[in-house]
């Protein structure tokens, strides 16, 4: 049977806090009437003890006058136990369960006295030892006093005394069980809202849930199911992002295989027919057209290693040469869209050191500095340079334009393939430098400031880089589904 959390909580609280409550109230209304109840015998036995000390006689006007004070009825009796004088209208007789104990000396708790019936009403009635011997008659024949005292009074003064610990008791009780409830109601509700939240993550819905600023376990909860939502909705994103890499593997592979194979034979006739009939002198036609169609060639291949796992072993390379192959592949598509190019550092001393797959490096770098080219149009420019942290250990390729940069529509999702804002375009390009990337553990990164947009793809510069890069990389791709394989 379902229960509630804030049943579970409510109903044990309420339940010991009313039996806590009831067990006070209740003793402390059976004190107070018990108290009340001490109080009128103390002050029917002042009275007595008061008119016995002053030997004052039990006249009919005395009587009345303890009535009076203390509240009670009195009767005399004699000796003989005949009425003398009384208060009210007494039996003429002692009665004979109220003469067996004999005469007391002092009061004691009304409530054990027998009760006896005049003129419809229930008196407690208590036989005491009259103080008036010696005294002149009548009262010198007085015996007995019987003290009379009413067992309706007796009751209303003790129900007067134990209302006020009860109503107290029952206000408390209503008061904390209400904060109780509120309180279940609250934390209940907290939680409920957090039950909807795990459902819509069920449902494939990972927004996160306002955490509140109570510091409490609930607020932890909450955060952690907050973390869980940014983790499934990461692991979503790889997910859509392997299967988008898959599918191109599988589309793609036979394509790009089969314009490899027509590429590789066009250059060849090209390279066969310059060989045959070298042309003019200063003529670099097809010296340019075999630069393309090595060019279209690097692309393809690019392709086919988008979305698949296999890898050619890393090297050695120098990253200034590679970057000035790049430069020359991308030269005549530059002067063709009417767009300055521009290699920092070409003329540094000595090598930049890479450890990598060359040819992918090459063609990651070579898609980075085509879209630039598309994204500068005529009369832009583009700078293409190369640094090296020593102490960092990686080697880190820079290409940027000045065009009007990505729209940040597509900006969360530039590298994601099939993404891009070219009318035209493919969104390729940027997809197979981020596999390069994560391929060599390295990192592909992108700014726009100041009208700038560069491209940083930030890789291994030696050996020992490589080993902990790759070391990383596997360790993330390990908690998440591989993209393509086979």
């Amino acid at each position: 049977m379902f229960r509630s959390i804030r049943n579970q909580i409510l109903i044990p609280i309420v339940a010991i806090q009313a039996a806590a409550v009831a067990a006070v109230a209740l003793t402390a209304a059976t004190l107070a009437a018990r108290r009340v109840e001490r109080e009128v015998v103390d002050r029917l036995n002042g009275v007595l003890e008061t008119l016995g000390r002053a030997g004052i006689p039990y006249t009919p006007s005395t009587l009345e006058k303890m009535r009076g004070l203390s509240g009670a009825h009195f009767a005399v009796y004699d000796e003989a136990g005949r009425l003398v004088d009384a208060t009210i209208e007494a039996p003429r007789a002692l009665p004979p369960d109220v003469d067996a104990g004999g005469p007391a000396e002092r009061l004691g708790a009304l409530g054990e006295y027998p009760a006896i019936l005049l003129d419809g009403t229930r008196y407690f009635a208590a036989r005491m030892r009259a103080a008036a011997s010696g005294l002149p008659a009548p009262a010198s024949r007085a015996s007995t006093l019987l003290v009379l005292y009413p067992e309706t009074s007796w009751r209303q003064a003790r129900r007067e005394a134990a209302t006020a610990p009860l109503v107290v008791g029952s206000g408390a009780l209503l008061l904390m069980a209400g904060v109780t409830g509120w309180t279940a109601q609250r934390i209940g509700r907290r939680i409920q809202r957090l039950e909807r939240q795990v459902a819509r993550i069920a449902g494939g819905d990972f927004e996160e849930l306002e955490p509140g600023n109570r510091p409490d376990e609930v607020r932890d909860l909450a955060l952690s199911v907050n973390t869980m939502c940014g983790r499934l909705r990461e692991m979503q994103g790889t997910i859509r992002r392997s299967e988008r890499e898959r599918l191109l593997a599988q589309v793609g592979a036979g394509l790009a295989h089969q314009l490899r194979n027509a590429l590789t034979g066009a250059r060849m006739s090209v390279q066969l027919h310059a060989r045959r009939f070298p042309p003019p002198e200063g003529d670099e036609t097809l010296k340019v057209a075999i630069r393309q169609l090595a060019m279209t060639e690097d692309q393809v291949k690019g392709l086919l290693s988008l979305g698949r796992a296999e890898r050619r072993p890393p090297e050695a390379c120098d990253a200034r040469a590679l970057l000035d192959e790049v430069a020359g592949l991308i030269g005549p598509a530059g002067q063709h869209a009417r767009v300055r190019l521009v290699v920092d550092g070409r003329d540094g001393e000595g090598p930049l050191p890479l450890f990598g797959d060359r040819a992918n490096v090459r063609a990651a770098v070579l898609n980075m500095a085509l879209n630039a080219i598309e994204a500068a149009g005529a009369g832009g420019e583009v700078r293409l340079g190369a640094t090296t942290d020593h102490e960092a250990g990686v080697t880190t390729f820079e290409i940027a334009d000045d065009g009007p940069g990505p729209p940040p529509e597509l900006a969360a999702n530039l590298c994601e393939p099939f993404v891009t804002g070219k009318r035209e375009g493919v969104g390729l390009g940027l997809a197979l430098a981020r596999q390069v990337a994560e391929g060599h553990g390295g990192r592909l990164e992108w700014t726009r400031e100041g009208g700038i947009t560069a491209f940083r793809l930030t890789l291994p510069a030696g050996e020992d880089g490589a080993k902990a890069s790759a070391a990383t990389y596997r360790q993330m791709a390990a908690a998440t589904p591989a993209a393509g394989r086979g």
